[in-house]
């Protein structure tokens, strides 16, 4: 394989040649080693198209309309530029195409991390100062545009993972801050509030560290490889993050911020 594929060296088999835009997408009726990775978003993309717009409240008061957009934008996003690097990532353009089919993978990754997590964010300052309120607001986009600054210029499995540490840790604090009834937001879902980013990071983590090939190089090539499992753990993280957004829609709906 051209360099640029080779990046995970305990995936020994299972790979695409280089292949033209028709031969990219005629790979979807074979399997190959990119199969499940292909799948499991593209799946994801076309059952929240058709099912999550109609169960966010658009016309609910209080900017519902915005943050259900973002919650929109931030569970379609990581699918789409997903689907689209795995899928043509082998096409015979090479690398030039490739680091820019990447690039729109970790932008739509962002997204999810950074406008995604917007509602949880809003939720959890929602009944605080209006000082405290936005300037959290501010904090948290200005750490999340230092992440989609570093997200475009990394290329290391490492480097594409800590360019989110901002927002991630900005969020670890808003959490501790609900689980200890400091903070707004549906107690809940304070459940989900961890898991969104708990399970996020182990998926991360094992993608990054290549388990569980780098024990067993040569065996799980097209079938429950590390990406293969960080990809089904991003789903369920991206679920997690709907419980969290419709719990707290509902919640900021409801409450009365003067008896709290």
């Amino acid at each position: 394989m051209p360099q640029h594929l080779q990046f995970n060296p305990y995936v020994l088999t299972g790979y695409r040649p280089l292949q033209s835009f028709g031969g990219c997408v005629r790979s979807l009726f074979y399997f190959h080693n990119e199969t499940i990775n292909i799948l499991t978003h593209g799946v994801s993309l076309l059952y929240m198209m058709a099912v999550l717009p109609g169960l966010l409240p658009w016309g609910g008061g209080g900017g519902a309309w915005f943050l259900s957009l973002c919650h929109l934008m931030g569970a379609l996003a990581p699918w789409c530029g997903s689907f689209l690097y795995h899928l043509f990532m082998n096409h015979t353009q090479g690398a030039s195409l490739y680091h820019r089919l990447l690039q729109l993978d970790m932008l739509g990754i962002w997204v999810s991390q950074s406008i995604g997590a917007i509602p949880m964010v809003t939720a959890t300052v929602y009944c605080a100062p209006t000082l405290l309120r936005y300037a959290a607001l501010a904090v948290y986009c200005l750490g999340s545009l230092i992440g989609l600054y570093k997200a475009m210029r990394a290329w290391s499995p490492w480097e594409r993972r800590l360019c989110f540490a901002a927002p991630f840790c900005m969020r670890l604090l808003l959490a501790g801050a609900r689980a200890a009834n400091l903070a707004g937001g549906d107690p809940h879902a304070i459940l989900h509030v961890f898991l969104q980013d708990a399970v996020s990071l182990g998926g991360g983590v094992i993608g990054a560290m290549h388990i569980p090939e780098k024990w067993f190089p040569g065996t799980v090539d097209r079938c429950l490889n590390s990406h293969n499992i960080m990809h089904v753990l991003v789903v369920l993280a991206v679920y997690s993050m709907h419980q969290v957004t419709t719990r707290d829609l509902a919640w900021m709906s409801s409450v009365d911020c003067r008896r709290l």
